[in-house]
Formats: structure tokens, C-alpha cells, sequence
């Protein structure tokens, strides 16, 4: 598969080392769909969000110039594995560690 970088966010980015001494968490999540941000010039994906609501949105590279609908087809269902330090809860910030979108 084609190289593939990616960032996640959880609707805001943080910075520092905070989180340094926390226990990692780990989240497997389903791609729902991919977007184009014209904001930040760059596509993204939203998973399915959960039962509260609340999804991530990951930043995916594009380097090949893929069309949206392409991008779609690759990324939609594949699942997501993110480990994050922090707690979920609204009022809490998290930093993500790493993330792998599993084949």
C-alpha cells in the first residue's frame, strides 16, 4: 500500500509533555468518510462516530493527487488503531501517540 501519513485530531491541536507519565489508551475505530478541507488545503476522514457523538478526524496525505471519490474507496470501513494518553472526557485533553490504519 502506497505510503500513508497520518495526524489525528481530536477537534484541537495540543502540544508539550503533559502527558508524559500517563498510561496509553488504544482505540480501534472505522473510517466513515473522507473530505476535502479547503481551509487547510488538505483531505481528512471522520470515523463513525460513537454513541455519544464524538469521532476523530485524521489528516491523510495525498501525494498521488487521488480524487476524492478514490480516496473514499480506499479509506472507508478500513479500521483505525490510535494510542492515546489522556482521558476522553470533555473537559480533559488527550495527545495522541501514534495511529495505524489497519490493513
Amino acid at each position: 500500500m502506497k505510503k500513508l501519513i497520518l495526524v489525528i485530531l481530536l477537534f484541537f491541536v495540543l502540544t508539550g509533555q503533559a502527558f508524559a507519565n500517563e498510561k496509553e489508551t488504544r482505540v480501534m475505530e472505522a473510517i466513515d468518510y473522507v473530505y476535502y478541507d479547503s481551509v487547510s488545503s488538505t483531505f481528512m476522514a471522520n470515523t463513525v462516530p460513537d454513541e455519544t457523538g464524538g469521532f476523530w478526524t485524521i489528516q491523510i496525505d495525498n501525494e498521488e493527487g487521488e480524487s476524492l471519490e478514490i480516496l473514499n474507496k480506499r479509506y472507508k470501513g478500513k479500521t483505525i488503531e490510535i494510542i492515546f494518553v489522556g482521558n476522553l472526557d470533555p473537559d480533559d485533553d488527550i495527545e495522541i501517540v501514534s495511529s495505524q490504519i489497519i490493513e
